[in-house]
């Protein structure tokens, strides 16, 4: 349902997250196993995948010579009937965090949604009950999904079983897609979800007021050869010791993109040193420092 590519532990080779929705489809798991890959397989003899297939999520890490090494058990990448996901460092200490839309909504039960918060590109941990992610606000878990004439046109249905006159029937709330960004340009990262049948949710990150020491960088690329905005464009951070990637795609979760400029959450840093720019056009910027961190640096291709 979704791919992104990003540097997942910043060691400056992408990495490959994929995730499926289909192999949950395949059984009815309960909510112990909403981070647990399906129990379902199918034959090796229908599949011929020579025993790759995955059941479930998988993660694809760049082992840096050209091959790629699937870690999705080792890492904690699994969650539960998930759409599109999005990607942004959502506690600004420099490596990519994960919001994934889940569900299904009716005729299934809640599916909720996951946030994996990367610790330290050693594995994902899940936080969104930590996060205030869940449970949704005053706890809503279902809506009033349809009604039914059961005295009248919809008798045979199944949900009119014994039952006269007008019968509501409720459904699973559940997201289909999330767009990560700087709402209200607080220096941290914002969660806005389109949900199926319902109305969105406007999740507002707190974490510029409870960490002063909170550092960042925000970088909005303007091509000139390229393309107006930069899609395309690899850019690189270094703040000291460390340098940050990411490849400005644009893209955010199922069906949606996020708003730009690029966020680098820069952990303890108080200045950045360079930015680097690889345009699509094939050319490459450099922006020597000293950089102020918290601030938006417009980068214009030459």
């Amino acid at each position: 349902m979704g791919v992104k590519v990003f540097d997942y532990d910043n060691d400056g080779a992408m990495d490959l997250y994929v995730t499926d929705m289909h192999s949950d489809m395949s059984e009815n798991a309960e909510v112990e196993r909403d981070k647990l890959k399906s129990r379902m397989r199918w034959a090796e003899d229908f599949l011929r995948s020579g025993g790759n297939s995955i059941y479930g999520n998988a993660f694809y890490k760049n082992k840096g010579d050209g091959q790629f090494e699937e870690v999705s058990d080792q890492i904690g990448a699994e969650n539960y009937w998930p759409w599109g996901f999005s990607v942004g460092d959502l506690n600004a200490d420099g490596y990519e965090d994960v919001f994934i839309a889940s569900s299904m909504n009716y005729p299934f039960r809640y599916g909720i949604n996951s946030v994996l918060l990367n610790n330290r590109g050693e594995k994902f941990l899940d936080s969104e009950f930590i996060l205030g992610v869940e449970p949704r606000r005053d706890g809503r878990t279902a809506q009033p999904w349809f009604e039914l004439e059961c005295s009248w046109k919809d008798r045979n249905h199944r949900h009119c079983r014994d039952r006269k006159g007008d019968v509501v029937v409720w459904g699973a709330l559940g997201s289909r897609s999330s767009a990560i960004f700087d709402l209200d340009d607080d220096g941290d990262l914002d969660i806005v979800t389109n949900d199926f049948n319902s109305e969105p949710m406007v999740l507002i990150s707190d974490l510029s007021e409870k960490k002063p020491s909170l550092s960042f960088l925000k970088v909005e690329l303007i091509g000139t050869a390229s393309n107006r905005s930069g899609l395309g464009a690899t850019v690189k951070v270094r703040a000291g010791s460390r340098t940050y990637s990411k490849v400005h795609d644009g893209q955010s979760g199922y069906l949606t993109q996020s708003l730009y400029p690029l966020y680098f959450g820069l952990g303890e840093a108080e200045t950045v040193d360079e930015i680097a720019v690889r345009w699509p056009s094939g050319r490459e910027q450099i922006v020597t420092g000293p950089i102020g961190v918290n601030s938006l640096v417009e980068v214009t291709e030459p």
